[in-house]
């Protein structure tokens, strides 16, 4: 099942510090035509980016050891504007949300693998032209 007629094999990076979490959103995702590097920090996701991999869509947690998701979300966004970043966490979304950037998407902890399929869908749609 493609998620996306824009994004036939969507490229997605996941960067999540519990194993068990990566692991089942990985294999949901891979379940669903992604292509999905999964990591485990902010720094090797940024290692990546820096060393030239292409992605479709960032999916991370803020909270992680050493460099938060929401700080290397926007180190992201300032080395490659334009890709699109999906943040979770567990925090209140009102912590969360005023962090945001206009192109960033929140998906709040717990969710379902329904529920993260539904908002990588949502956040690899292209916007509406006004």
């Amino acid at each position: 099942m493609l998620l996306s007629k824009h994004h036939p094999v969507p490229r997605i990076l996941l960067v999540e510090d519990s194993e068990d979490t990566r692991e089942l959103s990985r294999i949901t995702l891979e379940s669903q035509a992604c292509e999905v590097a999964a990591v485990s920090t902010a720094e090797a996701a940024l290692g990546l980016l820096r060393a030239g991999e292409r992605y479709d869509l960032v999916f991370t947690d803020v909270c992680l050891g050493g460099v938060s998701g929401l700080e290397a979300a926007h180190l992201i966004q300032e080395y490659q504007p334009g890709l699109p970043v999906l943040v979770t966490s567990g925090l209140q979304p009102a912590e969360v949300l005023p962090r945001l950037t206009a192109s960033m998407r929140f998906l709040p902890k717990p969710y379902t693998m329904t529920e993260l399929l539904d908002a990588i869908r949502d956040t690899l749609q292209p916007p509406l032209a006004a």
